[in-house]
């Protein structure tokens, strides 16, 4: 599946090097929808950055309304706040990887069931949350990726969301071979879904994640500039 993502900070949209700002939110998930999108990934940087979610009522409202499932991401890593936007309208929540710094809290979103999806955000092959409570977010950095993405499967998770922040936002590709280290310790026996974002440059990066079989690819800078389109995106899954 490809899905569109809507960053936003400070109730704008918000890309690397202002890219986005003259945009409402709502604006841009409306011509994603209108493109053929199936679902949206709505991002509150203010809560990922600050853990101060000054965006959440802008999102519930697009999720709302948007008629497609939307998913919550931005540094999550209390059940409760998770339990909080799905009530509010989400389809479900992306967890910050500070998750991994309790096991116990792991097991406890594992019973979200298809609502949640565990982030594996790494730099050099080892975890590095972007967000989250900062107790977890000193637990959890350091661990080796592939290690915690083994817990998160035997602990129930069923959906984990891959992404490289060295080449996050920087068009540097998608996280392939990382990707394929993580599937490798898992095994396929658990049923494991990855998902990833963050890098996709071109058709051929999104013809590559299909091929290899990836669950979803969230799609946010490369669509704001019109490198290619949503249309040309799903084509080039088929």
């Amino acid at each position: 599946m490809i899905v569109p993502s809507v960053d936003v900070r400070a109730g704008r949209v918000a890309y690397r090097g202002g890219a986005g700002a003259d945009i409402e939110p709502s604006d841009l998930a409306a011509r994603y929808i209108r493109e053929g999108a199936d679902e949206l990934h709505l991002v509150d940087l203010d809560g990922a950055e600050r853990g101060d979610y000054a965006n959440a009522e802008t999102l519930a409202a697009i999720a709302r309304t948007a008629a497609v499932p939307c998913r919550l991401a931005g540094g999550i890593s209390s059940l409760a706040k998770a339990e909080e936007a799905i009530a509010a309208g989400f389809a479900g929540v992306l967890f910050s990887s500070a998750v991994f710094g309790d096991d116990t809290l792991l097991r406890r979103i594992a019973r979200l069931g298809d609502r949640a999806i565990v982030e594996i955000e790494t730099r050099d092959g080892a975890l590095a949350p972007r967000g989250g409570d900062g107790d977890l977010v000193k637990r959890a950095s350091g661990r080796d990726a592939a290690e915690a993405a083994e817990i998160a499967a035997l602990r129930g998770i069923r959906a984990l969301y891959v992404i490289d922040l060295s080449t996050d936002r920087q068009f540097g590709g998608p996280p392939l071979v990382l990707m394929e280290r993580l599937r490798s310790k898992v095994g396929a026996g658990l049923g494991v879904a990855f998902h990833t974002g963050g890098g996709v440059r071109d058709v051929d990066d999104v013809r590559a994640l299909a091929r290899w079989g990836a669950a979803s690819v969230v799609i946010g800078r490369a669509f704001l500039d019109h490198r290619f389109t949503l249309a040309e995106a799903k084509a080039a899954c088929e």
